[in-house]
């Protein structure tokens, strides 16, 4: 894997399942919700954290109230704390990265979303464990800096800014300035950009000359409306139409 995109790239044509295909008692992040998105023929967004003691979780929260009704930071849980957690009231566990790897096993891209939770070290663990990995997949994260290591530990991995105009986050007026435009672009040397659907159009986010995704889609509507802007969508809650085979 090169660190240029090409127009046959999967990041441009093939629309990306976030979380998986969860929904209809399927929860987010969970194997079954991989597993629907794989046999779909979809690509694979999922979330990466490090806990306690090392492990990499497909899980999309700093906290784990939410999906397992636990009020506690993920990165202060071990494995065996969290093996003991079911997903939204369902059977379903918090899959490790290895268990997703070894589902989903090259059959479709995996665009991983490494965490910034302050955990110390997830970008050099998940770039060690996808060293190991056939499949095709790509790194993203809203934390120039993870990408910035990224590029030191694995310069010839796909990685992608995430960003937005991050309303709903109690940042000051420099700091959303500075990730809303990306500003870091130049240490971070993004293949790709991954950006908010209801902030586009965005001429800072096409400006950077790089493959234009955006998140997160819910309608075939809002998905006619992104794609006079974007190259591709991470969806949910509808399937989007599967680019057809040549």
């Amino acid at each position: 894997m090169t660190t240029r995109t090409e127009q046959n790239c999967w990041l441009f044509h093939l629309p990306v399942a976030h979380r998986g295909l969860h929904g209809d008692g399927v929860p987010e992040n969970s194997l079954t919700a991989f597993l629907r998105a794989k046999e779909a023929g979809y690509a694979i967004e999922t979330d990466v954290h490090l806990t306690a003691d090392g492990v990499l979780v497909a899980f999309h929260d700093d906290n784990l109230k939410r999906m397992c009704g636990v009020d506690k930071n993920i990165k202060t849980a071990t494995e065996k704390e969290l093996s003991s957690l079911t997903l939204a009231g369902t059977a379903e566990k918090i899959p490790t990265l290895d268990e997703v790897l070894d589902l989903v096993n090259g059959a479709v891209p995996l665009l991983i979303e490494l965490k910034s939770n302050g955990e110390k070290g997830v970008e050099r663990a998940v770039c060690k464990r996808l060293m190991k990995y056939s499949g095709a997949f790509a790194l993203q994260s809203f934390d120039p800096f993870i990408l910035i290591r990224v590029k030191k530990i694995a310069p010839d991995m796909l990685r992608g800014q995430l960003s937005s105009f991050f309303l709903d986050q109690k940042f000051g007026f420099l700091k959303r300035t500075l990730l809303k435009n990306m500003y870091f672009s130049p240490w971070v040397k993004p293949d790709f950009i991954s950006y908010d659907a209801t902030n586009l159009p965005f001429k800072r986010a096409k400006k950077q000359g790089k493959p234009l995704l955006c998140w997160t889609v819910r309608s075939v509507e809002q998905e006619k409306k992104v794609r006079a802007f974007a190259d591709n969508i991470i969806f949910e809650n509808y399937l989007p139409e599967l680019p057809k085979k040549e």
